[in-house]
């Protein structure tokens, strides 16, 4: 459990990025780590897929502020109400990691999928033209 004092001596760029409700996933990799070029991919595709329900950053530890709790890498770190729920020491498999996140997110809804239309508007506009109404139906007589 993460105490409030912890959370004080955190980097100001931390302390803002947590200060939201949603699920926040903080992935810190470093460019010489041959772990994280497998790892970055495979956290980028599961953090899209949870884009609207949760915030995620990608941070080069090289050029981000230290981080107390990071001492290898890859590391993601779950953070929801500005508390942390869970440190992953390297990413697994991406099982592993999408549990990671249904776990404290909930279930989610899949997006609805967009259809194209089926019409376009000269369609619609050829359509209307062409309806019969009451007063053309009488001049043509079709009783």
């Amino acid at each position: 459990m993460r105490s409030t004092s912890e959370y004080s001596t955190l980097a100001p760029a931390y302390r803002k990025a947590l200060k939201t409700r949603r699920l926040v996933a903080l992935y810190f990799y470093s460019e010489h780590c041959p772990a994280c070029h497998w790892a970055s991919p495979v956290f980028r595709q599961i953090a899209e897929g949870f884009k609207p329900w949760a915030d995620s950053y990608m941070l080069d530890v090289d050029k981000s502020p230290r981080h107390e709790r990071v001492t290898g890498f890859p590391t993601i770190l779950l953070y929801k109400n500005g508390k942390l729920l869970e440190h992953l020491k390297g990413i697994g498999d991406e099982e592993m990691l999408e549990q990671s996140f249904i776990r404290y997110i909930g279930k989610i809804k899949t997006a609805p999928v967009q259809h194209q239309p089926r019409h376009d508007t000269a369609w619609l506009y050829q359509t209307l033209r062409s309806l019969c109404t009451i007063p053309r139906a009488k001049r043509w007589n079709f009783s």
